[in-house]
């Protein structure tokens, strides 16, 4: 049995990197159309089965002709519009050619409409009255989109571990591709300890408290390549404890427990935790989310134990869980990236711990929002994002601060 107890305050970034050091991408795939490719993982790369243009095509409404015409004059025959196939024109002819359509052979030049000197017989029945006086000015290809200008056949579109967005789809539908093989949901039991809980909707009851964090972190996972198959509150007794993680830790990748895993005389959560295989606890020199937890079973899932306090459980999943889930999809640029931002207000050292700030971004830098104890949760509701204050320091303001965005695209 693989224990970790430590006695001393841990750090952050260690721990972050020895957590995530622990998952690995998932192996399993699935192959799914269009329409449900939003927010999914690739598990391949995504090739271009065609060229796009296909055939040279017309960038603009105008007249095509070639450029080694011999005549300064040349008959304007019929007309083409875009999804027409190509035709054949008469050598030293021009045509009016529509935007989207293709060149018939031989012909290698657009003017546009606007551009054109044309010459009409008024008295002719016939579109061969028209004349297009050829033009010195323009270079061989102009207004002509060549074959694979937008994409080349073989070309990688998307590649493997990349997450698909909105606009994305466009991409693949455009070369044809209907369907697309990706790595399957990450699939996760999120379990809330404490007999003083209850489901929102019930009547509430002095004494109680209405989970909250179960509906957060399943929100969060949401915006994620994640399934949560099972969202549960626990008793406070150790067996159904017991129970409950063993169950879900053989049916899942990842379980999220929420409180219990601190030092209390209910926190059963850590003690079944403590009789894994692996298991390891922490006390993080930062806040919120000081106490952090996770332990696994032989082949079973990784339970990462967040706080109770709704707060700190919700940075504890931003620090911990969101990176570790990502990387478990298969997204290549699973670890979130953080920016400089400036600091507007002043923000004076008052603990020997990182402190994590929630903030409102705005057009001149970042504004903390007002100090809240890791219960509270209303605080989130105007937040864009978080920044982090490193222990004994003084940050003045217009300082510059370390700054994560809560933006779940990524």
């Amino acid at each position: 049995m693989l224990q970790k107890n430590p006695n001393n305050l841990s750090q952050y970034e260690e721990v972050k990197a020895f957590v995530h050091a622990q998952f690995l991408a998932l192996q399993e795939t699935e192959v799914l159309p269009l329409q449900d490719l939003v927010g999914r993982v690739l598990a391949e790369d995504v090739a271009s089965p065609l060229s796009l243009p296909s055939w040279p095509q017309s960038a603009m409404d105008g007249y095509a002709f070639s450029s080694q015409a011999n005549n300064d004059f040349l008959p304007v025959v019929g007309c083409l519009y875009a999804g027409e196939s190509p035709k054949q024109i008469p050598a030293n002819a021009a045509v009016r050619i529509m935007t989207g359509a293709l060149l018939p052979e031989g012909l290698d030049t657009v003017v546009p409409f606007e551009e054109a000197m044309v010459q009409s017989d008024s008295n002719a029945d016939t579109e061969s009255a028209e004349k297009l006086l050829k033009p010195a000015h323009l270079a061989l290809g102009r207004h002509v989109k060549p074959v694979g200008s937008d994409v080349k056949l073989g070309q990688v579109l998307l590649a493997k571990g990349h997450k698909l967005s909105t606009r994305d789809i466009g991409l693949i539908a455009s070369v044809g591709i209907h369907q697309v093989k990706v790595v399957r949901k990450v699939r996760v039991a999120i379990l809330a300890s404490g007999d003083e809980l209850l489901v929102p909707g019930e009547a509430y009851s002095l004494g109680k408290t209405y989970d909250a964090n179960s509906y957060q972190i399943a929100a969060l996972c949401a915006s994620l390549p994640v399934e949560v198959v099972a969202c549960e509150r626990l008793p406070d007794d150790v067996e159904s404890v017991s129970k409950s993680l063993n169950d879900w830790s053989q049916q899942v990748d990842v379980v999220l427990t929420l409180g219990g895993a601190s030092a209390g005389q209910k926190d059963f959560i850590k003690t079944v935790m403590a009789s894994y295989d692996e298991s390891w606890f922490w006390k993080l020199s930062m806040k919120p989310a000081k106490p952090f937890a996770m332990a696994r079973q032989e082949k079973a899932a990784w339970i990462l134990a967040l706080p109770g306090n709704p707060l700190a459980a919700f940075m504890s999943f931003q620090l911990f869980a969101f990176e570790a889930l990502l990387k478990l999809s298969g997204q290549t640029s699973w670890q979130r990236k953080s920016v400089n931002q400036i600091l507007l207000s002043e923000m004076p050292a008052n603990s020997d711990k990182a402190r994590w700030i929630q903030v409102l971004k705005t057009e001149q830098g970042v504004l903390p929002m007002p100090n809240v104890s890791a219960s509270q949760l209303s605080v989130l509701s105007g937040a864009s994002g978080f920044i982090r204050l490193l222990p004994n320091v003084d940050y003045h303001q217009d300082a510059l601060v370390e700054y994560w965005e809560y933006d779940c695209a990524k």
